[in-house]
Formats: C-alpha cells, structure tokens, sequence
C-alpha cells in the first residue's frame, strides 16, 4: 500500500500517512517508486503567513532497503519550489531514504 511520508517539525520525526490519516510516526523511513509533491499556493501562502503547514511530501511504498553510498541529497525548502537534488526540481526517484536527522536521499532520480 501506498502512504505519504512528510517531517514533523514539532516531534522531530517522520510522519507516515495512510489514506490521508496519520498511522504513525518513524524515525527513517525508506519508499521505493518515491514520487515527491508540493502544493506552490501552499507553499506562497506559508511564505506569506509564516505559518507552517503540510504542504510538501513524498508518497511511494514502504521499504527496508538500505540506502547505497551513491544516494544523492534530496532537499526541501520553502522558500524554492519543488523538491531538488543536485540544484534541480526532482518529481519521481526509484527509491528515497529520509533519515532520523532530518535529512533526506534518493537514488534513480527524475
């Protein structure tokens, strides 16, 4: 099954959504067939408000796989839009790891 997974700012912690509902909270996570997703009048309206909402996340299946040594950094800011991996907007990678510090790699990137 598909789930979406998204940081917790305020736990510190990987959030895993099911169907739109939160089942759980992971330290990492691992999705294969990862695809990435941002709502840009979400992210403007946050820029605008300050206020701080989910509005970007990356859905796929969940994995245990390891991540590889070639794994590139996969980042997220609200001020740029779009998930980005080596300075460029990335939409789909084969698999993603998101990490208990907070950080976040892909391999096989689009």
């Amino acid at each position: 099954m598909a789930v979406e997974v998204y940081r917790n700012r305020s736990r510190r912690l990987w959030s895993v959504r099911e169907c739109g509902r939160v089942v759980g909270h992971r330290l990492d996570v691992a999705l294969v067939g990862a695809t990435f997703r941002a709502s840009e009048a979400a992210r403007i309206r946050c820029l605008r408000s300050g206020a701080r909402d989910v509005h970007a996340w990356a859905s796929g299946e969940l994995s245990d796989l390891p991540r590889p040594a070639g794994a590139r950094r996969l980042r997220y800011r609200v001020e740029e839009p779009g998930f980005r991996c080596d300075g460029r907007v990335v939409v789909r990678a084969a698999a993603a790891w998101f990490e208990a510090d907070g950080t976040a790699w892909c391999e096989g990137s689009e």
